[in-house]
């Protein structure tokens, strides 16, 4: 069996769908936490191929970038999260570049603002800019199908990633985009109640909690 280990801040961020493919596929892998200090430490050693994280190293050759990553954890096992299906499988992929890629770079520049109002203001412009668009765009995705989740009735990759995003604006976390951005996505709403009473995901948290 390969050794595994993942490598990320003490925060669910872009690691999470990785650690909850892997847990659910049953694989055994180190769950690697670093604070801040460490990660610094880490990256003026140069072991970080594109200086940031997450990193997963499998059998002790280092990977990046997320989307990989979750791919990856995703096809293993036997629980479907990856689809077969090349027309299911771009959906998933789709769902994985419009968070983690496109909202995730708009994003970033407001995380680094320090200024409360400013912040504020990049926020808003985001919602109504980039964030909106995606937003509508998802929603018109698992409008496709009768859910609950992206793909029908199993879940997958791509819910895991809807369904944290829709936990992690519900939550407040992020000043500006808080619940009040879902109130008119009812499909998003939906997929992330469903999400969090999937049984395996139940299951997860009571193991990581």
């Amino acid at each position: 069996m390969s050794k595994i280990r993942l490598t990320y801040f003490d925060a669910p961020g872009r690691a999470e769908p990785v650690r909850i493919a892997l847990t659910l596929a049953g694989v055994e892998f180190e769950d690697r936490r670093l604070n801040f200090p460490a990660f610094a430490a880490l990256k003026a050693s140069g072991e970080l191929p594109l200086g940031s994280l997450p990193i997963l190293e499998i059998d002790g050759v280092t990977y990046t970038q997320t989307g990989a990553m979750m791919r990856y954890a995703a096809s293993l096992g036997d629980h479907g999260l990856y689809p077969t299906d090349p027309l299911q499988a771009l959906v998933v992929d789709s769902v994985i570049d419009t968070l983690n890629d496109t909202v995730a770079s708009a994003l970033t520049p407001s995380l680094f603002e320090r200024d409360a109002e400013k912040k504020l203001a990049m926020r808003k412009a985001l919602v109504e800019g980039v964030l909106g668009r995606a937003l509508r765009y998802l929603e018109g995705l698992c409008a496709r199908t009768d859910g609950p989740f992206l793909l029908g009735a199993s879940l997958s990759l791509g819910d895991l990633i809807i369904g944290l995003t829709v936990q992690q604006y519900r939550s407040g976390v992020l000043d500006g985009i808080g619940p009040e951005v879902l109130e008119a996505f009812p499909r998003l709403r939906a997929l992330g109640d469903a999400f969090l009473a999937h049984p395996a995901i139940v299951a997860y948290h009571a193991r990581t909690r």
